[in-house]
């Protein structure tokens, strides 16, 4: 029995697993671009995930309720899963819908991973240049400055990050 419903879902689903492949690939970029330290580059890169980001949110509101009117075409309940909805549709539509699902749960895997690697080389990298900043700030030692009141204060000099800059 086939619905327009499930047509539609089919084309939505295939149009986030295309979005989902991109987010992958603009992941795998930012990476990249973390390791190569290329900053100006990495701006962009988020721009273009943030992008993606409201389209997958669209798709994901359009494929909830194309899932909805698929479910009620083919007699499914009111909490209706597309691993419900994969063996109550056509025959013909069952590889391809299993398929789609398989491709979004290996992007979003995909995506996952890659967003703890980024995570754990921007922390990586935010410890060793604390760690650097600690040896400037011993090795510049104690100093006699003015302080806000305008009074002599005796301190050590400290370094800090000014405009992603030391």
């Amino acid at each position: 029995m086939a619905t327009n419903s499930l047509a539609e879902l089919i084309l939505v689903l295939a149009e986030k697993v295309r979005a989902l492949e991109s987010m992958r690939e603009t992941l795998e970029e930012e990476r990249r671009l973390i390791i190569e330290a290329r900053v100006d580059q990495l701006n962009d890169n988020t721009n273009r995930a943030l992008t993606l980001i409201s389209r997958l949110n669209l798709l994901s509101s359009r494929f909830k309720a194309l899932l909805l009117s698929a479910g009620e075409e083919l007699g499914l309940s009111d909490s209706v899963t597309l691993s419900a909805v994969i063996p109550a549709a056509d025959r013909q539509k069952q590889p391809e819908l299993r398929e789609l699902q398989r491709k979004c749960f290996t992007a979003a895997d995909a995506i996952n991973r890659l967003l703890t690697m980024n995570k754990g080389l921007i922390r990586n990298s935010l410890e060793i240049i604390d760690g650097s900043l600690s040896l400037f700030s011993r090795l510049l030692g104690g100093c006699e400055t003015y302080g806000a009141a305008g009074r002599l204060h005796n301190g050590k000099a400290q370094a800090g990050i000014i405009c992603r800059e030391i």
